[in-house]
C-alpha cells in the first residue's frame, strides 16, 4: 500500500493538470506543417515539406520555395 501525505498529493494532482493543460493548448494551434504535407499528398507530390531535403526534384510543388527556405516561414524549431 502506498501512502502519500496531502502535499505530496497535491504536487502529483498539479503536474497532471499542467500536462492536461499543454496538451490542451497545443490541439489548440493549427500544425501548418502536417497541413501542407496534406497538400502536398493531395496535389501528387511527396509530402515532404521542411523535412531536409536539400536535392527536391519536385518543381512544381506550390511549396518548393518556402520548403528550401527561399521565402522562410517556420523556424526549425517549429518542426
Amino acid at each position: 500500500m502506498v501512502v502519500t501525505t496531502q502535499k505530496e498529493s497535491k504536487k502529483i494532482s498539479m503536474a497532471a493538470s499542467n500536462h492536461i493543460d499543454n496538451r490542451s493548448k497545443k490541439k489548440s494551434f493549427l500544425d501548418i506543417v502536417s497541413l501542407i504535407r496534406s497538400i502536398q499528398r493531395a496535389e501528387g507530390n511527396m509530402d515532404c515539406f521542411q523535412m531536409g531535403v536539400i536535392d527536391c526534384d519536385q518543381v512544381d510543388c506550390k511549396w518548393r520555395a518556402f520548403c528550401l527556405e527561399v521565402c522562410p516561414v517556420f523556424g526549425k524549431d517549429k518542426i
